[in-house]
């Protein structure tokens, strides 16, 4: 384990203006540390900050204050032109794996395109570079072109992360990265992201409202309500045996079969109710 965190957020604050000299706080003194290989999960309902301290995360959003340190240079200040040689470093794979890709190119000129961002000029080379990254992802090689329109929700997603993959980055922050595919197709892109995590030491943001999903992957849980922490420790200690009484409340509801809605990997929400009685008898 890497004594130096590859990413530290301290005191994060995001304000967006409102009318006259109010505004609206939608992130409060948010802090978490990330080690190379590890992952930390964000979770609370919708509207709670989860999505806005991602866009913080790969500086999509300026954050009003606060630090965020990429192996211990704060990025959350620099201008564009001293953050550009570091974006490569911090990816994303976003909710909507149609929106995210453009319509326009094939999927290997999607993958390729980050490749000729960082250097690698010979298209035949990028082109080779495009579909072993395709293939790591286990789409086959018919897939390099072929246009987004042409794949399933899960593969379009796949297509997301070898995109995100080119770009070797050291943080890949997951912003509701399974949400929007069916229940057996989430499982598939889990296991494809642990299996990527164990093969790079990648580390992972993994934001999400879905209790299943923060359980299977993070090692470390932080819980926002209303732009604010409420708590933060190792997943099995915060999801089986949260302090908080909101941290309850979320896992009861998501463990209430009346209260399961959409899509959610309902045998990992079993784990985490499993773990929880045992630890109560």
């Amino acid at each position: 384990m890497s004594e130096t965190p590859i990413l530290s957020v301290e005191d994060l604050v995001v304000e967006f203006p409102g009318s006259g000299k109010t505004g609206f706080r939608a992130v409060s003194g948010v802090g978490f540390s990330l080690e190379k290989g590890r992952t930390v999960g964000i979770v609370g309902e919708s509207g709670c900050g989860k999505s806005t301290i991602a866009r913080s995360i790969v500086r999509l959003q300026r954050p009003t204050s606060g630090r965020i340190l990429l192996d211990g240079t704060d990025i959350s200040r620099l201008s564009e032109r001293r953050l550009r040689p570091l974006r490569a470093r911090v990816q994303m794979i976003f909710q909507d794996p149609y929106a995210s890709l453009d319509p326009r190119l094939t999927a290997g000129e999607i993958v390729a395109e980050p490749l000729k961002l960082r250097g690698t000029r010979d298209s035949v080379q990028r082109r080779k570079q495009a579909l072993a990254l395709l293939e790591r992802v286990e789409l086959p090689k018919t897939a390099l072109d072929r246009l987004p329109a042409e794949f399933s929700g899960g593969q379009r997603q796949r297509i997301g992360i070898a995109r995100a993959l080119a770009c070797r980055p050291d943080v890949l922050v997951c912003d509701e990265a399974t949400s929007a595919l069916d229940v057996s197709v989430q499982a598939q892109v889990l296991a494809l992201l642990k299996d990527i995590q164990a093969d790079t030491g990648v580390a992972y943001v993994v934001i999400s409202h879905n209790l299943g999903v923060v359980h299977e992957l993070s090692d470390d849980v932080l819980v926002l309500r209303r732009g604010e922490m409420v708590e933060y420790g190792p997943a099995d200690r915060v999801l089986t045996e949260p302090a908080s009484a909101y941290t309850r409340a979320l896992r009861d509801a998501a463990l209430d079969p009346a209260a399961m809605t959409g899509r959610k990997p309902r045998h990992l929400l079993a784990g985490i109710g499993a773990r929880a009685t045992e630890r109560n008898t």
